[in-house]
């Protein structure tokens, strides 16, 4: 029997030096944010109840790179033997200091960049002025640090869906061993532009046009497609291979906040549990509500709630976020589209 995997989103910091426009956050400041020590009682916490487990985390923020003792926390994080796999979220613009300092980490396997596309413009639509220039300056720092190279960390909307080819190339060009496509909830400071999210019929035509980067044919309201909430594009070698994602909620992941929050979700803002004030066992059990499996029997809507799919159950943060219902209908499905 294969060991199982806990993955999880530590989100570290709210601390930015960006505002982009689709935002999640509500806040910038450091006000909940945890200290080194604090930072590893929360990971002794996490590990001590996850005997027989592989661990593989995203360490991201606000932007993590800000903290002066993330490395610290790193080589922490290395001293347990469950851990997989690390991964860093990076707006990509600057904290040298901290990134000389994380090049040589044996399991710091990727080092995740946020951009919105390979076209300056649309990018810098969305991040500010000038974000990807810098971003295209930094690489060859950014590249030292993680031992299995760059991805290109793409959130979907309308705003950018026409440039899905022009930044596969872009992460080509620059090096990139791979992209993973996400789609944009509208939460935090994204609200603003929530007409952006992408509606069934946008989201059909991204998985179309991903997935014919791999020279694949996709039908997206079919069963082998629907699962699917997210991709990513291989580029380490050979022809591109996509790799799809299914929703992860259940006891085996969480979105961890700066104040110990246990989220199911970022972008589901329905918190779980806190730690360390309580066992993470009681925590995993309340996330396992949240496993597709455990969740069918009580979606709503006149689709989540009569599909049946196995191994899905819609986007519960887009149900929230959109049509402020989180066991509602999921509103980019491409079975919602009319013939």
């Amino acid at each position: 029997m294969a060991t199982p995997v806990f993955g999880f989103q530590w989100h570290l910091t709210n601390r930015c030096m960006q505002r982009c426009r689709h935002c999640y956050q509500e806040t910038y400041d450091d006000g909940p944010e945890v200290c080194l020590e604090g930072a590893k009682r929360l990971a002794d916490a996490v590990f001590g109840s996850l005997d027989g487990h592989r661990v593989s985390i995203n360490l991201t923020g606000g932007e993590p790179l800000l903290l002066d003792w993330l490395p610290d926390l790193v080589a922490h994080l290395h001293t347990f033997d469950q851990l997989e796999e690390l991964s860093i979220l990076s707006n990509g613009l600057h904290a040298e200091r901290v990134l000389d300092r994380l090049s040589g980490f044996e399991r710091l396997a990727w080092l995740k960049l946020s951009v919105e596309s390979g076209l300056h413009a649309t990018n810098d639509a969305v991040r500010g002025k000038g974000h990807l220039a810098q971003v295209e300056r930094n690489l060859d720092r950014m590249r030292a640090a993680g031992r299995r190279g760059l991805v290109a960390m793409i959130t979907l909307g309308r705003y950018n869906l026409d440039s899905i080819e022009t930044s596969a190339a872009f992460a080509c060009d620059h090096g990139f061993s791979g992209v993973i496509f996400e789609r944009f909830v509208p939460l935090g400071r994204g609200r603003a532009m929530a007409g952006q999210a992408l509606g069934p019929r946008d989201w059909a035509i991204a998985v179309q046009r991903i997935a014919a980067l791999a020279g694949i044919e996709a039908d997206p309201a079919s069963d082998a497609w629907l699962p699917y909430k997210a991709f990513w594009l291989h580029m380490q070698e050979g022809p591109l291979r996509i790799e799809g994602a299914r929703c992860n909620l259940g006891r085996e992941s969480m979105a961890l906040m700066p104040d110990g929050a246990v989220l199911p979700c970022r972008r589901l803002p329905m918190p779980a549990g806190r730690l360390p004030a309580e066992p993470f066992d009681q925590v995993r059990d309340r996330l396992a509500d949240w496993a597709p499996e455990r969740i069918a029997g009580r979606l709503r809507g006149d689709l989540c709630g009569l599909c049946g799919l196995p191994d899905c159950a819609g986007c519960r943060a887009m149900a929230l976020a959109v049509g402020g219902d989180a066991l509602g209908d999921d509103p980019a499905c491409p079975l919602l589209i009319e013939p």
